[in-house]
């Protein structure tokens, strides 16, 4: 038999092609006998076997060869092609492992630019349809609608909306709003829903029961809504309260309703954009303020448009330092008869993350052409004129505080204040009454002229829109695009020096080029268990740190008010221990001239307060000047002075005093840059006074020296390290008495921010020797027992007093204030 088995493992699907494979010689197939039948037979039975064996065998993976035999070629051909058909499949498993892995990279591609797009459009679509800065309205379209709104408030823990809130003497808090403003018919518009403005009176009257469980407490009062930043300036009723100044129970006198077709008919320009939704104009003699009430952030300064402003840069991400330039850059278009980047400042600043507070020291220098003696026998001339002009050093300020803490870009900050020269603004009462005390010189110069009627010669009525003078809306442009240091040695420079020569000033280009601003730290003082923070000299802070040495130890209560007797008693401490600290106040000065180390190191000393309180005698005051500890002659500040403070979200904040001095300043304007000149010469120290006492050597005139101010921006934390109260005044002299009976009254004697800040104020500086006090803001039977005391009373229309801004805040949520007294405004979110 010619066939062959072998060969391992053969695939049963080759079990039909193996079989064939075996041949049987022709004469086996059964016509032979029996034994060639039988032996093809049994070949094919092995066959077959074998077959079955290969099957099983995992390793056999050589193809059979049949009978009739297969050459060498063929028989490789054919593990050839096995092995082919393997690498073919495994192959196409391959392309199929690639192509699956192309489509997920391409799908996580799509899925990348999907998300990319997403957020894109989600930061675009909030930029469209964000609150700030808002459209303006058409005037045209007006109606006059009147809608009257009771409801019962209750409690948030968080909100984006302004609240304003009175506390009642029964212990309700009640909000009472009467105004007629300018809004969009909805409060929040979005970009594609523009409804036509409507301009409303609305009165909106709300009365909830709260109950006080701390010194600052949270009010639950209604709240109607507003845009994030928005602060309604409403008349309300003055409160009751334990204060020390606010012992009377004045009366609500209703606001007199302005005529709008008359405001209509004096507007010389359209509104900015933010005035859209909030036209306050209240031109009666009795005004309130508002308590504004937020959760994250808060501005309070002397207008309310810049207040806004202010908050606006706090919601775009910028720093605590960020919305205070562009606030106070808006404060010098508004209320320039107070400050302007032709006067000073001195700005403190709390950075929660390190607890430590740094203050800025931009006040004015003395020019280096000045001499000691220049005003001894003409002391009218550091008042107003060209020789009553210092350095100014505003400017260079903002510079470095927005070097060493801001976050946006220089021009974002100026850029809302170059609006309001595009659009214009409303004249504030302020503004109307400072106008008319230096009527005669305003109409003198002709950049004032946009400030008065041209048929009455008198100043626009308060509610009239006007614009800044143009060239100092064209240094605001050269600020925006040069830089601030283009101030002191670019164009601004130059074109303010020629301004400064042509007027007789002797401030020169070098001057400028050499002014510095101070970065130091704060000083800072216990105060129970909280951290108080001063402005080191030529600021005030440390005097108004020692008046507080000295009262802390008194522990007092709102019992210390409780009776007639007690009210007199703790007046009179207070004004025993302003005449102590006032003492002490002409031996301190610039700390570059002088060192005055030591002085400061015993003001903010406990001890030394303890010391000046154990002289305080309770029934009688002492005999002279002297006796408190005088040796120099103290001099009046001038109060053209603005406050302003911010509270940003992440806890850091700013107080910052500024000021041109007089109102307007030495009366002066620069004809080519429009800045309002400041007239700082007048805080230096003059050899002529009628105290008796030689003039302050501390404070006498330099080259280049800082006159000592009663500027005090002052910062409190608590000891978590929490800003607890930021709070700064105008008023010259009053600002020490005015920011420490606040202080006391929301510390010590459990007043809410608005009620400290509205309470009837009292003053004395030690020189002259005369109790001041607001008028019909105490009762005859108080006043008896001082003059019993020995006080000299004098009493003074409210009109001339100081002026505060102040936030506040507790665990509830954030407080801020503006004086009535000058009709400020607060703005938060």
């Amino acid at each position: 038999m010619h066939s062959t088995a072998c060969g391992v493992g053969a695939s049963a699907t080759n079990l039909s092609t193996l079989q064939s494979s075996i041949t049987i010689p022709a004469g086996s197939a059964g016509t032979g006998t029996g034994t060639g039948t039988g032996a093809g037979a049994s070949a094919a039975a092995d066959a077959t076997k074998m077959v079955h064996h290969s099957n099983e065998d995992a390793m056999n993976k050589i193809p059979l060869k049949s009978a009739g035999g297969l050459d060498s070629d063929e028989e490789k051909n054919g593990g050839e092609l096995m092995q082919d058909t393997a690498a073919a499949e495994e192959a196409r498993r391959e392309q199929m492992r690639v192509k699956v892995l192309a489509w997920m990279k391409k799908l996580t591609i799509v899925l990348i630019c999907f998300i990319g797009i997403a957020l894109i459009s989600y930061v675009i679509i909030s930029l469209c349809f964000s609150d700030w800065p808002k459209s303006t309205p058409n005037r045209n379209n007006t109606t006059t609608t009147t809608t009257t709104t009771t409801t019962t408030a209750t409690p948030r823990t968080t909100s984006t909306e302004a609240t304003i809130t009175t506390i009642a003497p029964s212990g309700l808090a009640t909000t009472i709003s009467t105004s007629t403003t300018t809004i969009a018919a909805a409060t929040t518009i979005s970009a594609t829903q523009q409804p036509p403005p409507t301009t409303t009176t609305t009165t909106r009257t709300t009365t909830t029961t709260t109950s006080r469980t701390d010194s600052n407490p949270s009010p639950t009062p209604k709240t109607f809504h507003s845009t994030d930043d928005e602060q309604q300036q409403e008349p309300e009723t003055e409160p009751k309260t334990n204060n020390i100044g606010n012992l009377t129970n004045p009366t609500p006198t209703p606001a007199d309703q302005p005529n709008v077709a008359a405001i209509t008919a004096a507007t010389t320009a359209a509104p900015p954009t933010w005035l859209a939704d909030q036209i306050r104009i209240d031109t009666s003699e009795e005004y309130n303020s508002v308590l504004g009430v937020y959760q994250h952030g808060a501005v309070s300064s002397d207008n309310i448009e810049c207040s806004k402003i202010g908050s606006g840069i706090l919601q775009k991400n910028g720093s605590a330092v960020d919305a205070a330039i562009a606030a106070l850059l808006c404060n010098g278009l508004l209320t320039l008869q107070s400050m302007g980047i032709g006067g000073g400042h001195l700005m403190n600043i709390y950075n929660r993350k390190e607890r430590i507070a740094t203050a800025i020291d931009a006040r004015e220098v003395a020019p280096y052409e000045v001499t000691e003696d220049m005003f001894d026998q003409q002391p009218e001339k550091s008042m107003k004129g060209p020789l009553s002009i210092a350095v100014p050093g505003e400017v260079m300020g903002y510079h470095v505080a927005h070097q060493k803490f801001g976050q946006l870009p220089w021009s974002e900050l100026v850029a809302p204040s170059l609006e309001l020269c595009e659009k214009g603004y409303h004249v504030s009462q302020h503004m109307e009454r400072s106008l008319g005390l230096a009527l005669p010189n305003i109409k003198k110069h002709e950049q004032y002229q946009i400030y008065l009627n041209a048929q009455t010669g008198k100043p626009h009525a308060a509610g009239t829109v006007v614009k800044p003078p143009k060239n100092l809306c064209k240094t605001y442009k050269l600020l925006a695009e040069n830089g601030p240091m283009d101030m002191y040695n670019g164009t601004i420079a130059k074109l303010l020096v020629q301004d400064l020569q042509d007027i007789g000033s002797i401030i020169v280009a070098d001057d400028l080029e050499s002014y510095e601003a101070d970065v130091i730290n704060s000083i800072t003082m216990d105060l129970g268990d909280d951290t108080l923070y001063v402005v080191p000299p030529v600021s005030s802070g440390s005097v108004v740190a020692h008046i507080l040495a000295i009262l802390q130890g008194y522990n007092f209560t709102a019992h210390d008010l409780s009776t007639d007797e007690l009210k007199a008693r703790t007046m009179h401490r207070f004004v025993e221990a302003m005449k102590f600290a006032f003492a002490q106040r002409p031996e301190l000065g610039d700390m570059h001239f002088i060192d005055a180390r030591e002085l400061v190191s015993r003001l903010n000393s406990p001890d030394f307060g303890d010391q000046n309180r154990a002289k305080i005698n309770d029934s009688h005051v002492l005999p002279d000047a002297q006796a408190y500890g005088a040796n120099f002659a103290a001099i009046a500040d001038p109060d053209g002075t603005s406050n302003l403070v911010v509270l940003a979200p992440n806890g850091d904040a700013v107080s910052v005093t500024s000021s041109i001095n007089f109102y307007f300043g030495s009366g002066l304007i620069g004809p080519r840059t429009g800045i309002v000149l400041n007239s700082g010469m007048n805080d230096f120290a003059v050899a002529n006074n009628d105290f008796k006492l030689p003039p302050s050597q501390a404070n006498k005139i330099e080259a280049h020296k800082r006159a000592m101010s009663s500027q005090s921006p002052i910062l409190l934390a608590d000891k978590e390290g929490n800003l607890k109260m930021a709070i700064g005044a105008a008023g010259g002299s009053k600002i020490i008495p005015a920011v420490v009976e606040v202080l006391a009254n929301v510390l010590w004697f459990g007043d809410d921010l608005r009620q400290a800040i509205d309470a009837p104020r009292f003053y004395h500086q030690l020189m002259p020797d005369v109790l001041e006090y607001e008028e019909n803001g105490y009762p005859e039977a108080l006043l008896q027992l001082l003059t019993k005391r020995g006080h000299k009373l004098k009493s003074t229309p409210k009109k001339t007093s100081s002026v505060v801004t102040a936030i506040s805040r507790n665990a509830t949520a954030i407080y801020a204030n503006a004086d009535y007294r000058k009709r400020g405004g607060v703005a938060g979110f």
